[in-house]
């Protein structure tokens, strides 16, 4: 079985083996910032997968399926690099540190269709379309709503209901309360398991399980 860390081990030996130069477990366990002995018995791993060749004290050379799969995981890192760097303006460590994380979850319809989103957005920037920087205006603004369960209200706050997580009967019943989507609520208040709000003039006091499911578009505090 390829793991995310067997990846991770494949994606290195292919930077490095692009640079022209013989790779040496010792190399590769500085560039991974762990010991040697881990590497060596990952390194065993990877050779029993045919994904790796390695004789006694000797360099380690990417086979043509390890090869292939070390590119493919360092073609989807820099696809969310891209993605995270150049159309949500994080800077680079970040945007690094999150492709990291997503590289090995991803298919190949969706790395098919983040490298065209990024296709587009690179010839529409190079064109000077509008909408690209109208895009980096809105992506820096703060959310104005955030949607919480009334049971993360704090005391005092209102907002408007925007949706139900019920199961019938329970969705029902609540809505028969009142409780329908754009209504304005105010919640008043905690006690224990018990949440009592305000919905048009009525004081309505709910149990845990019926507040729970009601959740509350609220004005951001950024």
């Amino acid at each position: 079985m390829i793991t995310a860390r067997i990846e991770d081990y494949l994606e290195e030996l292919f930077l490095l083996e692009s640079t022209g130069n013989s790779v040496t477990v010792t190399e590769l366990a500085e560039r991974l910032k762990i010991t040697k002995g881990t590497v060596t018995a990952t390194i065993q791993k990877l050779v029993e997968l045919e994904l790796v060749k390695h004789e006694r004290y000797g360099t380690l050379h990417l086979t043509e399926a390890g090869r292939l799969k070390g590119m493919i995981t360092f073609r989807r890192h820099e696809g969310f690099r891209a993605f995270f760097h150049e159309l949500l303006g994080l800077d680079r460590e970040k945007s690094s540190e999150m492709a990291c994380s997503m590289e090995h979850y991803v298919d190949n319809t969706t790395e098919e269709r983040l490298y065209a989103l990024l296709e587009y957005f690179r010839k529409s920037r190079a064109e000077h379309q509008p909408w690209v920087d109208e895009a980096f205006l809105a992506i820096e603004k703060p959310i104005l709503l955030v949607p919480v369960p009334l049971t993360l209200c704090e005391p005092g706050s209102t907002g408007a209901i925007l949706r139900l997580t019920a199961d019938e009967p329970l969705r029902k019943k609540i809505l028969d309360m009142g409780f329908t989507a754009g209504a304005e609520v105010k919640f008043v208040r905690s006690e224990g398991e018990k949440f009592v709000c305000k919905l048009g003039r009525q004081i309505i006091e709910l149990p845990l399980n019926e507040a729970a499911t009601i959740w509350i578009q609220q004005p951001s505090k950024n």
